[in-house]
C-alpha cells in the first residue's frame, strides 16, 4: 500500500528467512506477498532497533500468553514498551501502536508508562499512544486484511487520530475511533462471543446425537437468521489456536478480579475442554485402545495453517497414548511442530499411509484433500472404523460403502 516496512524480531533465525523470502509460518500466498514485498525494497527485517527512531508509527504485535492461572502475561509486551521507548526520537512525534490482545487498561497501564517513565515525554504532545485489535483468521489473514469487516482504532489526541486515519484511509471499509480500553474490549468481546458461538454449536450437536438428527442442517436453519449468521455455527471437536482459548481464559480470569463472575464464559471453556477429547472418548467407547494402532488425520486446529496451539490433537493424541495406543498421524503442514511434542508418535508421508494397517481412524481437521468418496475410505480402512469431527461424509454414502462411519453431531448411521 506504499509504505516502508521494517519488521523487527529478537529471533535471527526467523529474520533471516524473511529477508530470504521465506515465510516462518504457513499460509497459502504469503510467501508470494513477501517476496513481492522484498522485491519493492519497502519490506526488511532486522534484529537491532535503530529503525524505531526514524518511523512515523510503531505496531507492537508480540505475544501475550496465558499464564497457569489463565491470566495474560504481559512480560513481552512490557519488554517491548521498553524497547521502544529507548529508541525513539524526541524530535519525531511516532505513535506507538498495541496491536497484540491486551487486557483493557494494558496499552496505558503498561505500554504508555514504560514509554513516559523512560523518555520523559508525554502521551500526546511528544507521541502517540494507541491500541488497533487485530481481526484476522490464521489461514485467510491475508484476505482478511485487504477486505475487513471494520477497522477499530483506540486513541485519544487528535494528532495520533490524525495520523492513523491516513494510514488507513485506503480501506473502504468502516472505521470505528473509541478510547484505548473500549477498543481492548471490543476484542476480548469479539473473541468470546465467536467461542460461545462455537461451543454452543458443540452443544446442540450433543443433543442432535441423541435423538438422531444433522447438527449441520439444524445450524444451516439456525444461521439463515440475520440476527443470528451462520458463521462460526459448525460442530467439531472444540476450538483452538492462538486466540480464543488464551483470550477467554484471560477475560475470565480479569472478570474475577474485577469482581465480576463470567459464568457464561466459563461454560465456553469447559464444555471445549470437553468436546477436544470427545472423539477419542467415542472411539474407546467402541474398541479397546490397547495395543491398537489408531490413526490420526489432521493436526493442525484448523485447516490451512500450520499452527498446533491448543489444538483438539494434542489432548487427543495425549489421551490415546495414555490408553495403550500405537500413534499414526498425519497432517499436510502440522507435522514438523506436533514432532516437537510427541515424538513417538509415527507420522505419516500422505492420508493413504497414515490409515493402511490401523485399527481405527481419527479425523480431526478436514483439510481439502481428506475429503475422498467413502469408497476411498472404505478401501483404505477395510474393517476399522472411522471416527470424524467435521463430518466430511454423508451417511447415506458411508452407509453404502459399508464403512463403519461415527460422527460428531450426527444421528448414527
Amino acid at each position: 500500500m506504499g509504505n516502508e516496512i521494517v519488521c523487527i524480531d529478537i529471533d535471527p533465525a526467523k529474520i533471516e528467512k524473511i529477508n530470504r523470502g521465506i515465510a516462518p509460518i504457513f499460509e497459502e500466498g504469503l510467501e508470494e506477498h513477501l517476496k513481492a514485498a522484498l522485491k519493492s525494497k519497502k519490506l526488511e527485517g532486522r534484529t537491532d532497533y535503530s529503525s524505531i527512531s526514524k518511523s512515523d508509527v510503531v505496531l507492537i504485535s508480540v505475544g501475550t500468553p496465558s499464564n497457569l492461572d489463565g491470566s495474560m502475561d504481559v512480560k513481552y509486551i512490557k519488554a517491548a514498551a521498553e524497547q521502544v521507548a529507548k529508541e525513539i526520537s524526541k524530535s519525531k512525534f511516532s505513535v506507538i501502536v498495541v496491536r497484540s490482545t491486551v487486557i483493557p487498561g494494558t496499552t496505558e497501564d503498561v505500554v504508555g508508562n514504560a514509554l513516559e517513565s523512560i523518555t520523559d515525554g508525554k502521551i500526546g504532545k511528544d507521541f502517540g499512544l494507541a491500541m488497533i485489535p487485530e481481526f484476522l483468521k490464521e489461514g485467510t489473514a491475508i484476505d482478511d486484511f485487504f477486505a475487513p469487516d471494520r477497522i477499530v482504532i483506540g486513541c485519544h489526541d487528535e494528532r495520533t487520530r490524525a495520523v492513523l486515519s491516513e494510514l488507513h484511509r485506503d480501506f473502504g471499509c468502516p472505521k470505528l475511533f473509541v478510547d484505548i480500553k473500549t477498543a481492548e474490549m471490543i476484542k476480548y468481546a469479539s473473541n468470546s462471543f465467536l467461542a460461545t458461538k462455537v461451543s454452543f454449536t458443540n452443544e446442540i450437536a450433543m443433543i442432535c446425537e441423541k435423538i438422531g438428527i444433522d447438527v449441520d442442517d439444524v445450524m444451516k436453519g439456525v444461521g439463515m437468521d440475520t440476527r443470528i449468521g451462520s458463521k462460526f455455527l459448525v460442530a467439531g471437536a472444540g476450538f483452538g489456536g492462538s486466540c480464543f482459548p488464551k483470550d477467554v481464559k484471560a477475560l475470565i480470569h480479569h472478570s474475577n478480579q474485577i469482581g465480576v463472575k463470567p459464568a457464561i464464559l466459563e461454560s465456553v471453556m469447559e464444555l471445549n475442554k470437553r468436546q477436544q477429547t470427545k472423539l477419542a472418548d467415542m472411539l474407546t467407547s467402541k474398541i479397546q485402545a490397547k495395543g491398537k494402532t489408531i490413526a490420526v488425520l489432521g493436526l493442525a486446529f484448523k485447516t490451512d495453517t500450520d499452527d498446533i496451539r491448543e489444538s483438539s490433537s494434542l489432548p487427543t493424541i495425549r489421551r490415546l497414548l495414555d490408553a495403550g495406543a500405537n500413534v499414526r498421524a498425519y497432517d499436510p503442514q502440522a507435522m514438523p511442530n506436533m514432532k516437537k511434542f510427541f515424538p513417538e508418535v509415527y507420522y505419516a508421508s500422505s492420508w493413504q499411509d497414515c490409515l493402511t494397517g490401523c485399527d481405527a481412524a481419527l479425523l480431526i481437521t478436514a483439510w481439502k484433500e481428506f475429503i475422498k468418496p467413502a469408497s476411498d475410505y472404505k478401501k483404505a480402512l477395510g474393517g476399522a472404523p472411522l471416527f470424524d469431527a467435521r463430518r466430511i461424509l454423508p451417511t447415506g454414502e458411508a452407509k453404502k460403502a459399508g464403512l463403519q462411519y461415527y460422527t460428531i453431531g450426527r444421528g448414527s448411521l
